[in-house]
């Protein structure tokens, strides 16, 4: 699998082909707006905090992108996420 780019994550996130081809279908990856904000949080704080309930594994998916992009640990605290 190739390396994201930064870019890359940010059109997946917005629900655009990325062109790196990094997406995948059986994967969620586009983001609402509650969710994009967790994803700036996250990108400021270093790790994703989750709340209890109410978010989808999307954020997630799009987090452990980024993270691969930046060439950091992917570190995720808080609230259950299934896989799907």
């Amino acid at each position: 699998m190739t390396r994201p780019t930064k870019d890359d994550v940010e059109r997946l996130s917005r629900g655009e082909p990325s062109r790196a081809r990094i997406g995948n279908r059986r994967i969620g990856h586009r983001l609402t707006q509650k969710e994009r904000l967790l994803l700036e949080a996250a990108k400021r704080q270093g790790f994703l905090k989750l709340p209890v309930t109410g978010i989808r594994p999307n954020v997630v998916n799009v987090y452990r992108l980024w993270c691969a992009a930046e060439g950091r640990d992917c570190i995720v605290k808080g609230g259950p996420v299934s896989d799907g």
